[in-house]
């Protein structure tokens, strides 16, 4: 054998050896991610999460925000109401498009016939 076969063949063993770590050290991550975030969550971070609850009931009960949730509510009713001019154009719109849909599906179905029609035939005139 030559060394530069014996060479090739190392190298190819070396290689087979090493392939196959990152999946080890992916899981070994893993594993202490989950012991890290475990930790924080049980620890320090329970009062931290705790604090923002508290928070987070505190501020909607604030005047911006329910001043946010009238609006959220007024919108909600224009959008719907029919006599409404916005409620009135949303509706305009969605006939708008239901009949667009309909033409639509009505040219797809004209130009898909004639094809089927002429399939039938030339398997007719083929037999």
């Amino acid at each position: 054998m030559s060394a530069r076969y014996l060479e090739v063949e190392m190298s190819e063993t070396t290689d087979q050896k090493s392939g196959g770590g990152g999946f080890g050290w992916f899981i070994l991550g893993g594993l202490v991610g989950l012991a890290a975030g475990a930790y924080i969550a049980s620890g320090p971070g329970r009062g931290h999460v705790d604090n923002l609850r508290s928070k987070t009931i505190e501020l909607s009960a604030s005047e911006p925000v329910q001043k946010a949730k009238q609006a959220a509510q007024r919108a909600r009713v224009a959008v719907t109401d029919p006599a409404n001019p916005v409620g009135k154009a949303i509706q305009d719109g969605v006939a708008a498009a239901k009949r667009r849909r309909e033409e639509l599906e009505a040219a797809a179905m004209r130009k898909i016939r004639p094809a089927d029609n002429g399939e039938d035939s030339k398997k007719g005139a083929a037999e």
